[in-house]
């Protein structure tokens, strides 16, 4: 059977083919970098803000990004530390900034969710930020000490049930993501075991491996070492799905089905910045974080895979995350103030 034509005699398949020079510019504009879909963007260095004091997974994550970013970019990215309240500090810096992408900031899901926390905040995460990206999701962790008699979830839960109230959690703090799990999970559960906070994993974590709290709360890549040295026992995850690092370990959903708490991390800029922009750094991320070597080094560093998207992909996650902390918050009545 011959190829269709068009009026002009010609196969679709001639008609479809560009005139060299055409092709040959389509090339090259493939080949150019991000900023040539902004006018331009970026042009100079552009600053990246770090909520959190060097040592934690914040800086790991930003320093992680920093040289790829700056290698897809064409321009410096200059790591800024703001630590301070929880973040707000970094948080209503940045919302104060020009809206032209040269500030962004690494974001975890409490921004989303800042106005349930914190009753001070004048912040809007969704009036004054941009959420541009995400970087990753990670899962908790609910642990325990080896000689508590609850080798998994439902055991556990049988056991908070029959002795109400003298169980403890430990947690790294006050309104952080394990805290949130674990008021969550409580919740859920539908049983009654005391939150322990604690300033930071560190501490916590002591405490857990002497045996002076029964459970510890905490993020599952950071939990890892410990989990395979046998300090603790893993009970169950709070993803939707089990981790591809440890899929021995069962999800909390495997016992409490709908259960799925997965924070995030996300790149985001001051509001008001032209959506070209916010679509160019989106574009710069997705590229950077997808380079093999550095997608591997992530996974095993974080702990946690590599999740990107599109600012308007990115803006719906953000707000379903704010709606969930919220009822965790409301239920539970955590307040950072």
């Amino acid at each position: 059977m011959g190829l269709k034509t068009n009026s002009r005699g010609k196969s679709r398949t001639q008609a479809a083919q560009p005139p060299k020079r055409l092709a040959v510019l389509m090339l090259f504009a493939s080949l150019a970098p991000c900023a040539s879909f902004a006018q331009g963007y970026p042009s100079k260095p552009v600053r990246y803000i770090v909520r959190a004091p060097p040592g934690g997974t914040d800086d790991l994550i930003a320093r992680l990004m920093q040289p790829a970013l700056s290698k897809v970019l064409g321009q410096s990215v200059v790591i800024d530390y703001r630590p301070g309240a929880g973040g707000l500090v970094a948080w209503e810096y940045l919302s104060k900034q020009p809206p032209d992408g040269y500030t962004i900031l690494l974001a975890a899901s409490g921004l989303a969710a800042i106005k349930s926390l914190r009753s001070d905040a004048t912040l809007d995460p969704f009036r004054d930020i941009a959420w541009v990206s995400q970087v990753t999701q990670f899962m908790l962790v609910i642990l325990s000490h080896p000689a508590l008699p609850a080798k998994n979830i439902g055991e556990l839960i049988a056991l908070a049930r029959k002795r109400p109230g003298e169980l403890s959690y430990g947690s790294s703090g006050i309104a952080a993501t394990p805290h949130l799990n674990g008021e969550f999970f409580k919740a859920v559960a539908k049983i009654n075991i005391n939150h322990v906070p604690y300033k930071g994993a560190g501490p916590m974590y002591i405490d857990l491996f002497a045996g002076r709290v029964e459970l510890g709360m905490a993020v599952l890549g950071a939990a890892q070492p410990h989990i395979l040295g046998g300090k603790v026992r893993a009970l169950a995850v709070s993803g939707a799905r089990r981790s591809s690092q440890m899929p021995e370990i069962p999800t909390i959903g495997e016992t409490l089905p709908g259960y799925a708490f997965e924070p995030f991390y996300a790149i985001v800029m001051a509001a008001g910045t032209p959506r070209e922009i916010q679509n160019a750094m989106a574009d710069a991320i997705t590229k950077a974080m997808a380079v093999t070597e550095f997608n591997a080094q992530f996974q095993k560093l974080v702990g946690s895979p590599v999740v990107v998207n599109r600012p308007e992909q990115m803006l719906e996650v953000a707000r379903k995350e704010a709606a969930l902390i919220e009822r965790i918050v409301n239920t539970a009545g955590i307040k950072l103030d």
